[in-house]
């Protein structure tokens, strides 16, 4: 659907938790000026230090937030998937961050001027309900990640950021590059394969130049650290489904 259409078929909703779940008026506030965008893989959607101009509504994909050393090294510290988009610091009165945010994942969305979010979220709204209980479950991650790269080892770690990954992107197939996994786990590609291919040796997962498949769901959650079912802990409370089928934020 182009932006005209979304501008006058208030009706419609993407598949974006957050949009999906607006009342209707405010919904039709930001509908007008979203424009639908293809997300392909490695597209950045902000970088260090430079003003977030947009505000990507994921619908389907996998967006990652990358803390970045001075000689360039990275290690992720958060994910996101269809529950909620790129560029929170802007509605919060900062206009820029220190991290880079990617697409990980290839999917869609829907991009605005980060200004008139804000000024949508200002308001007071659902809007701003919705962004509160997503910006809980992105410090969850973050704060987890932390604890995480310190003390659990290595294929404790992939297992958990596969997991957390597919539950993202709601799909067992994964396509993502050995630079992303180490950028994941803050290791080398090396020490990736290394670990990949002995979580496919217990028949966890399979994988192939880019392509994991999670084969045994609870075997690679037994495999992962405790991190894994912390954060979930949280999404599970906030995220649920209701009679419908149809997965909202409780606010």
């Amino acid at each position: 659907m182009n932006q005209v259409g979304l501008a006058e078929n208030v009706l419609y909703r993407p598949r974006n938790i957050i949009l999906s779940q607006l009342p209707e008026a405010e919904y039709a506030q930001l509908a007008k000026h979203l424009k639908p965008v293809d997300l392909p893989l490695e597209k950045k959607l902000s970088e260090p230090n430079l003003p977030i101009e947009h505000i990507y509504f994921l619908n389907s994909g996998l967006v990652s937030t990358d803390v970045l050393s001075s000689n360039g090294e990275s290690v992720e510290v958060g994910v996101i998937g269809r529950e909620g988009f790129a560029g929170l610091p802007a509605l919060l009165d900062q206009p820029q961050m220190s991290h880079m945010v990617l697409m990980q994942g290839v999917g869609e969305g829907l991009r605005i001027r980060s200004e008139i979010v804000r000024e949508e979220f200002l308001k007071g709204g659902m809007l701003q309900k919705l962004v509160h209980a997503f910006a809980y479950l992105q410090l969850v991650q973050v704060t987890q990640s932390v604890l995480c790269n310190r003390l659990h080892p290595v294929n404790a770690r992939l297992a958990r950021w596969l997991l957390t990954s597919a539950d993202r992107m709601e799909s067992r197939l994964l396509n993502l590059t050995q630079e992303f996994l180490a950028q994941m786990l803050g290791v080398q590609r090396s020490t990736v394969t290394v670990a990949a291919g002995e979580l496919q040796a217990e028949g966890l997962i399979e994988y192939s130049r880019g392509k994991i498949q999670i084969l045994n769901r609870q075997g690679l959650i037994n495999s992962s650290c405790e991190c894994y079912g912390t954060v979930e802990s949280s999404y599970e409370r906030i995220l649920q489904k209701d009679g419908n089928g149809t997965t909202r934020y409780i606010v």
